[in-house]
């Protein structure tokens, strides 16, 4: 039987009868020796006083002859013999005998004090004694075999209530821990409640301490998976709202493609179903990173990393875009310290950055890339243009998710910024929005851990 398919409830009752049991014939058995032992020491200590009351009997008897003694009326006596008998000119001289007792002494006689032997064809416990001042012996035996048989008697009586009360230990086992888990079915049926249209914490009240942290966790996550289904329902919502917009403007120019004659109007309305394929495109390309990114979490495995190197790495490879807008792309950076962050993620937030600057430019603008030591335990990425920037009342609605503040000059989805602040929560930075002074425009600061020196 494996134990790990078994409930909580089977696998206690078993382990808990298991030693138990095992216990007890363990201890059971000790206690049946040690009865047996002290039955045996007890049954020598009546032989011993009985040969010394018949010694004392015989010791006030002047009968030339032992007389029998009267027939036996109890089961256990025919189990017991015995004969006195004193030793006069070398000729021993019976005195006493029981009643199953042969006249004659059993031959060989057994030796002074406890010993074993055979008379009748069954085996006995002796015991002699010899009392020189009165010249008398006395010999007691013993049934062997049914000394045993009421010393195992004994022994079992012993045992007996222990192996009766099993029963009674199993239903009692049963029942307790039947009630001492309760709590957990409680909460079974709390979960099995729940539905992804109603996650509500699970009630902690007159919980045990051991799953008051399970409860804790269980609501955490179910706070968490709340969250992620409100967020995600939205998502869908907008998301689906982003895309039905450009593939009906995308649908129109194809129909009015095929409606017109003239080879002019048809290009133009192909150039523009180009242009809402293209925005699709990047829309989707921009929702499958924000898809990708919700597999990382604040606990991902962070590096040390050169931001220098990455954020020169993606200017470089922007620039052709720059260029093509004659926007001066300047980059100044500075000694400092690694970062911890991840190398696949941090050039996604750097090309978002860059990508929103030079969209958001006007022709012969200038973006200016910084990286710096913010102070000993931080380094700082900044990003600011000389574009039109954003009201100060509007700052604070960078980041969420389809929000485009200037959506008829720009051909943005409205998720470069929410990339950009999902990566920076995961590599647990601060991102900051502001105006960029002198340039007007807007600055973009994210401060990032340094890497520990270890």
């Amino acid at each position: 039987m494996n134990l790990r398919h078994l409930s909580i409830q089977s696998r206690l009752i078993l382990l808990i009868l298991g030693s138990v049991i095992t216990f007890g014939f363990l201890a059971g058995y000790e206690s049946y020796k040690n009865a047996l032992h002290e039955a045996d020491e007890t049954f020598d200590a009546q032989l011993v006083q009985y040969a010394q009351s018949l010694l004392l009997v015989a010791t006030h008897t002047d009968e030339e002859q032992a007389e029998p003694m009267p027939p036996p009326t109890h089961k256990y006596e025919q189990t017991l013999i015995f004969q006195v008998w004193s030793e006069e000119h070398g000729q021993p001289r019976i005195l006493l005998r029981s009643n199953n007792a042969s006249v004659s002494i059993p031959d060989p006689v057994p030796d002074e004090g406890f010993s074993s032997g055979k008379w009748h064809g069954e085996r006995w416990h002796y015991y002699r004694e010899h009392d020189e001042s009165r010249e008398l012996e006395v010999l007691v035996g013993q049934n062997s075999r049914a000394r045993n048989e009421l010393a195992q008697k004994v022994a079992w009586h012993n045992i007996e209530p222990f192996l009766l009360g099993l029963p009674v230990l199993l239903l009692v086992a049963t029942l307790a821990i039947r009630y001492a888990l309760y709590p957990l079915r409680k909460l079974t049926a709390g979960l099995r409640q729940l539905s992804p249209a109603q996650l509500d914490p699970i009630n902690i009240r007159n919980t045990p301490r051991e799953l008051t942290p399970v409860i804790h966790a269980l609501n955490q996550l179910l706070g968490r998976i709340a969250n992620t289904i409100e967020h995600e329902r939205r998502f869908t919502a907008d998301a689906s709202h982003e895309l039905r917009t450009p593939l009906a403007a995308l649908r129109a120019q194809i129909q009015a493609a095929q409606l017109t004659t003239d080879q002019a109007e048809q290009r133009e309305c192909m150039n523009k179903a180009t242009q809402g394929a293209d925005r699709m495109a990047h829309l989707v390309e921009q929702l499958l990173t924000l898809s990708r990114l919700d597999e990382y979490s604040s606990q991902a495995h962070l590096e040390p990393v050169d931001l220098v190197e990455i954020t020169r790495a993606c200017c470089a490879e922007i620039a052709p875009d720059a260029l093509s807008k004659n926007i001066d792309l300047a980059f100044t950076p500075e000694p400092c310290a690694n970062i911890s962050g991840l190398p696949d993620l941090l050039p996604i937030l750097l090309r978002n950055l860059l990508d929103n600057a030079i969209r958001y430019t006007s022709p012969d603008g200038q973006v200016t890339v910084a990286v710096r030591p913010a102070n000993t335990q931080h380094v700082e990425l900044e990003i600011s243009d000389n574009g039109s920037g954003v009201p100060d009342e509007q700052l604070a609605l960078l980041g969420q998710r389809f929000s485009r503040l200037t959506p008829s000059t720009t051909e943005g989805v409205g998720l470069g910024l929410s990339i950009v602040i999902r990566i920076a929560n995961i590599h647990q930075a601060q991102v900051g929005f502001g105006r960029a002074s002198p340039q007007g425009g807007l600055s973009v600061k994210i401060r990032f851990p340094a890497a520990s020196s270890k």
